[in-house]
């Protein structure tokens, strides 16, 4: 298997609708990663050596926080962890780890601080920052106060960093469905997000863009053959974004389940540095 494929592999039990698309069980560790979750300090060494190897990503604290979020920090492109840098945040998915999704991000050749939280609740050999939910109402109630939360994490960590322009933010999953939440609920704090694998709850989508909040870029990112969290809840969520006056965009991949596979990560990874070399 090429050592770049991220196969973030989240089981997740679904409807047949988007009211029905849940992450609910576990994504597993990706090939090569370490199973058990009794050595993390292992798992995160193993994880910082082979990334620094092939994209010159470095560690540069253990497992400092922010609004109560513990995040592992990486640097890119060579950076030193003092240089003023522009800011990723990437958001692992249920069951997942953040030194896992970080593989997602290893291709990452623009000097960049590399921010990856946990979720708050164990699940499995991972985390998850949500509960099973049964409809959009509920789904709702539960991601708000998560979004809410990771975007003071942002905000502390920009407080306490050089950073350099507005963060962005992925994340795969649940991971998605916050980045999608971030951009409806704090547009003000993040300058574009890029959901993998996930969707928007309905009933926070505005019905009116609000006066004077920017209108951030949403590039999404998902498989085709999705049949844990199926595409259509991107298609839906892109349309309505763009009907807002959004400047959203949607990537499919013919024949890709909920993971991502190498052509999907290039692809992430270059619409990232895009970003972040735009003024």
């Amino acid at each position: 298997m090429n050592r770049f494929e991220v196969s973030i592999a989240v089981l997740v039990a679904i409807g047949a609708s988007l009211s029905g698309s849940a992450c609910r069980r576990e994504e597993p560790p990706l090939p090569g990663q370490p199973v058990s979750a009794a050595a993390p300090a292992t798992s995160a060494v193993s994880v910082t050596s082979a990334v620094s190897a092939t994209s010159a990503v470095s560690a540069t604290s253990a497992e400092p926080e922010a609004a109560g979020l513990r995040f592992l920090e990486r640097v890119t492109g060579g950076a030193r962890a003092s240089d003023a840098l522009p800011l990723i945040v990437g958001i692992h998915g249920r069951g997942g780890r953040p030194e896992h999704f970080g593989h997602a991000l290893s291709l990452l050749t623009i000097r960049a601080r590399v921010i990856l939280p946990y979720a708050p609740t164990p699940a499995g050999d991972g985390f998850t920052w949500l509960p099973d939910w049964t409809n959009d109402a509920d789904l709702a109630r539960e991601i708000r106060p998560v979004a809410d939360r990771i975007a003071a994490m942002i905000t502390d960590v920009v407080a306490k960093r050089p950073t350099v322009g507005k963060p962005v933010v992925t994340g795969f999953s649940q991971g998605g469905m916050l980045s999608f939440t971030i951009a409806v609920t704090h547009p003000d704090v993040v300058g574009a997000v890029f959901p993998i694998g996930g969707f928007l709850a309905p009933p926070l989508l505005p019905s009116v863009w609000p006066p004077g909040a920017p209108k951030i870029p949403v590039h999404a990112f998902h498989g085709a053959a999705d049949e844990r969290v199926p595409v259509e809840g991107a298609r839906s969520t892109v349309r309505a974004l763009k009907a807002l006056g959004l400047d959203a965009r949607l990537t499919e991949y013919p024949g890709v389940g909920h993971r991502v596979v190498p052509e999907m990560q290039r692809d992430i990874v270059q619409a990232i540095e895009e970003a972040l070399k735009t003024p």
